[in-house]
């Protein structure tokens, strides 16, 4: 990568201080000149081996001398792949911290703006973050810098909106930031920030790199300038610790990468070819070196090897990348053997690559396929956008027909296209919110109607107190209660937290105004004192007469009569008397000898229904007494149907005629109590209609 591609790659926010570190690369001090140097470090170095004149065995060594680098980049460039130098910008494309893919902001709220920027956040605080991580957090920044100044303006239109409605102008309206708002915008500053910091250290890393390297050169070739003179076992330490601290100065993305490996490959072949009177000592060295490039290269076939059965991660390229780091850092080897070790190493490197090219095209398709899936769910949501009804049910039903279309969207994980994935994205939230914006304005306008009912049901109970503190009982308040619950119907429902409270107030004041009414007409309160005597003097007959065992069954249609006709009573004695009445004629019943058992119960029943019907009883209590009775019959029943169908099977068997006679006793049973029970429920049934 050249300056301008660096560049062009940087954020908005580095490009001025990008143009002016160009700037300075371009003037002659002092870097560039340092890059002249190293340049004629090289071709010094190559005139010296071209004037060199070996003799026979020294050429042959100094053959098998040549670099690492010259071996490895030959047989690639004979077969047109790959270079070594190709090998060397082996890169994950995927960041270690931060990630862009599968990243919607369509559908977030403030709170979601927030965590993301806090996990952006934290990714760039990381020792250890990537450019890529870096590239990812710019281009997310970009894009909910946006998303989240739309919601936040849109706010603010909102509020200033019901502001003006108020006041009638937007004159000393101010908004309000909440806590979401403070967060977010901290977080774009520590971001922008951090990222800055980020390329200031890359920049300066450069720097010291190049720098550092170019000091490393300077001591090589004063080593090799010694060497010339006659080296020592002190040279031989210097040159090794040069190798080393090559090495440990690591290898840092820069414009003059290529000159400084070419100056420090002629510097080492120079040097070597000078120690060839050393050459058993450089043979055994070089195997070594061979040995320990053997082991790098096994490694790096053992990933190739794994991926026949595993995924190609991001852990698993960057171990590759440091084995071949480690090759390359270590001494050159043999020639001939190092050529077929080379080979070895790009065999495993290509299936490397073809397996990170396989899954790329697997990732499309899987993203074409994530990308058909929520098509189909976004025109499966499109209907919900124009929703319209004016039943909650309906709004209700309808919502959880959205909910679980929401749920099959989330639940479709990983990215789409990038060029489909956020127009999709946006109609898909655009119609889930069209949709829940339309809810919102039903229920907000059911709520307003329910406010009024609950204003105008007020306005009743406060009629209704009112007519009741008068005490005024006449008939033209009676007539305005009455006229009061009548309209008290027309009104709707009102807010559920208040239903029972409005209705029991209500409630109150009208039972309290009907009850005053009892109570102060003195006359009819004397007829009904006087009424309740009368019935308990009846009930008191009964009972003796019950108890004497003096029964006339042709006289409990005159005591029933005589009940009947006996005016009201007292409110809170209604209850009382009538079931003492019942209990009496019920005794009057039970002690007669005229009638058998099963006629006695049913005359118990009919006097019971006919009391409570004839005395403006519970309809509801008839029901009920109906109800149980129908379910003992249905219990009878299927009793019945399951003791006819066991008889058949004894009929095959041995001594089944005893089992049967007891089972169709059983059956009598059961159906002479399921006629008692139906005629039971007739007679309720006669009695009530």
């Amino acid at each position: 990568m050249n300056v301008n591609e660096e560049k062009d790659n940087l954020p908005e926010e580095q490009k001025p201080a990008a143009e002016q570190v160009e700037k300075e690369e371009l003037k002659p001090e002092p870097e560039m000149e340092a890059v002249a140097e190293v340049e004629e470090v090289v071709q010094a170095a190559e005139e010296e081996m071209e004037k060199e004149s070996p003799k026979e065995e020294e050429t042959v060594q100094a053959e098998s001398t040549e670099t690492e680098e010259a071996v490895e980049a030959k047989p690639l460039a004979e077969n047109g792949s790959k270079s070594n130098e190709d090998i060397e910008e082996i890169e994950d494309d995927e960041a270690v911290h931060f990630t862009s893919d599968d990243i919607d902001v369509d559908g977030f709220e403030k709170k979601d703006f927030v965590a993301l920027a806090e996990k952006m956040l934290d990714a760039i605080k990381k020792t250890n973050v990537t450019i890529n991580d870096i590239r990812n957090v710019d281009s997310v920044f970009k894009e909910i810098r946006g998303a989240y100044d739309e919601i936040h303006g849109a706010e603010i239109e909102e509020a200033k909106e019901a502001y003006v409605k108020t006041n009638g102008s937007d004159e000393g309206f101010a908004f309000k930031n909440d806590n979401f708002d403070i967060r977010f915008e901290s977080l774009m500053i520590q971001i922008r920030d951090g990222r800055n910091e980020f390329y200031r250290k890359l920049e300066t890393l450069r720097e010291d790199y190049f720098e550092r390297k170019t000091n490393l050169l300077q001591r090589l070739r004063e080593v090799v300038e010694r060497e010339e003179k006659g080296g020592s076992k002190e040279n031989w330490e210097a040159f090794k610790e040069i190798q080393n601290e090559w090495r440990d100065a690591g290898n840092v993305n820069s414009p003059h990468n290529g000159s400084l490996w070419s100056a420090y490959n002629a510097l080492l072949d120079r040097y070597f070819d000078i120690r060839s009177i050393q050459n058993e000592l450089k043979e055994l060295d070089r195997k070594k070196n061979l040995e320990v490039r053997e082991g790098f290269v096994e490694k790096i076939e053992e990933i190739a090897e794994s991926l026949k059965t595993q995924e190609l991660t991001n852990s698993l390229m960057k171990t590759a990348n440091e084995y071949l780091n480690e090759y390359k850092h270590t001494g050159p080897g043999p020639r001939a053997e190092q050529e077929k070790l080379w080979e070895r190493m790009k065999a495993a490197f290509d299936v490397i690559y073809d397996k990170k090219r396989g899954q790329h095209q697997e990732n499309e398709k899987l993203m074409d396929e994530i990308f058909e899936a929520k098509a189909a769910l976004v025109a499966k949501m499109e209907p919900f956008a124009n929703f319209k009804s004016d039943r909650i049910n309906e709004w209700n039903a309808k919502s959880k027909e959205v909910l679980a279309i929401q749920e099959q969207w989330n639940a479709l994980k990983g990215p789409m296209p990038r060029d489909k994935a956020k127009d999709t994205s946006k109609a898909f939230w655009g119609n889930l919110k069209s949709f829940f914006k339309a809810k919102s304005a039903f229920f907000n306008e059911l709520e307003a109607e329910r406010k009024a009912n609950l204003e105008a049901k007020e306005e009743l109970c406060k009629q209704a107190e009112a007519i009741l503190a008068s005490e005024d009982t006449s008939a033209e308040n009676t007539n305005k209660v009455i006229e009061l619950q009548k309209v008290w119907k027309t009104y709707g429902h009102v807010p559920q937290k208040f239903k029972d409270s409005i209705y029991k107030r209500f409630k109150t004041a009208c039972d309290g105004f009907f009850d005053l009414k009892r109570q102060g007409n003195k006359e009819q309160r004397e007829e009904y004192a006087a009424n309740l005597k009368a019935k308990e003097d009846l009930c008191a007959q009964i009972e003796a007469a019950a108890k004497a065992k003096e029964t006339d069954l042709d006289k409990l249609n005159e005591f029933k009569k005589a009940y009947n006709e006996i005016g009201f009573v007292p409110r809170s004695d209604i209850k009382k008397i009538q079931n003492r009445f019942v209990d009496a004629i019920n005794a009057y019943v039970l002690n007669s000898s005229e009638i058998d058992k099963e006629e006695k119960e049913k005359l118990v029943l009919k006097n019971e229904v006919e009391v409570s019907v004839s005395s403006g009883g519970s309809p509801q209590a008839l029901h009920r007494q109906e109800n149980d009775l129908r379910r003992k019959l249905r219990s009878l029943e299927d009793e019945i149907t399951q003791l006819k169908t066991n008889i058949e099977f004894f009929g095959r068997s041995k001594g089944a005629d005893k089992i049967k006679a007891e089972y169709e006793k059983k059956i009598a049973k059961a159906e002479d109590e399921a006629s008692k029970l139906k005629e039971k429920i007739a007679l309720i049934h006669s009695v009530s209609d």
